[in-house]
């Protein structure tokens, strides 16, 4: 259920439900992974999994920070960071200082095995 890919098609059907087109890296394509346009708006979500060790989870939480800044170019766009609703993810966003989530904008989008979207600022 929390797989990469399968994230990002709840992502998919979620956004088109609300009037975003989707462009969407799978796999293991580079890029992306979720660019989402609806009128003038755009949102970039990067998404991560859920790794199967505590560690790998602590990994790809700081490496989908680290993609989500690199790719911040335009002020005008919104930026997120998609990880699956689980304790660990939570309180590794939770411990972002509050600074840091103000100051670059990053907001958190959690998906709960029923496919349940939570987006969190703070």
């Amino acid at each position: 259920m929390f797989k990469e890919d399968n994230l990002k098609q709840i992502l998919k059907d979620y956004l088109h439900e609300d009037g975003w087109e989707t462009q969407i890296a799978w796999g293991r394509t580079p890029g992306i992974d979720i660019n989402a346009v609806r009128g003038t708006e755009r949102w970039i979500i990067e998404v991560k999994g859920l790794g199967s060790l505590s560690a790998m989870n602590v990994n790809c939480f700081l490496g989908v920070l680290a993609e989500t800044v690199q790719r911040m170019d335009d002020p005008n766009v919104k930026y997120s960071i998609a990880l699956p609703d689980v304790r660990q993810f939570r309180n590794l966003w939770g411990r972002l200082p509050l600074l840091a989530k103000k100051r670059t904008g990053i907001t958190a989008i959690f998906i709960d095995e029923q496919g349940s979207i939570d987006e969190s600022e703070t």
